[in-house]
């Protein structure tokens, strides 16, 4: 995959255009996601599969807004690296408890703002993602946000 592929996967997932998003997966695909900051003995989330992504991140979007943004994009041959920047804007109060909750040290509320940027990691196969590890970098000031 280029960068410019990589960027249509980032508009598609901007627009919540799931579908073609998923597009881009393996049938096997996981999603790994990085540790609690709050309780980092909690298990690690996994996704497994198109469909449990979807239902996810339909489930995250009824609260927030999400707009990402790329920055560094590497690829060679079946591995990708990508930094991106990310945004959430809360429109609705997050019904999940303050150990579920990565983007502050309580449940996010209708007007909390987390900006942040995140390194991801993509095994592919064949041309599809077929392993995504995301890795936190850093948490910008609420104020920076500009998507």
């Amino acid at each position: 995959m280029n960068r410019e592929q990589f960027l249509e996967y980032v508009d598609h997932f901007n627009n919540k255009r799931y579908d073609k998003v998923t597009s881009y997966f393996a049938p096997d695909i996981t999603v790994e996601y990085f540790t609690n900051f709050l309780d980092p003995m909690a298990p690690a989330r996994t996704l497994h599969g198109p469909n449990e992504f979807i239902e996810s991140y339909k489930a995250l979007h009824e609260y927030a807004r999400e707009a990402m943004e790329l920055g560094v994009f590497l690829s060679q041959a079946d591995l990708m690296f990508v930094e991106l920047y990310t945004e959430f804007h809360w429109f609705k109060d997050h019904p999940v408890d303050a150990r579920q909750a990565i983007f502050a040290h309580e449940p996010p509320k209708k007007g909390h703002v987390a900006v942040m940027t995140n390194w991801v990691l993509y095994n592919m196969e064949r041309g599809k993602m077929k392993r995504i590890r995301i890795a936190h970098f850093r948490m910008h000031d609420p104020r920076s946000a500009r998507l």
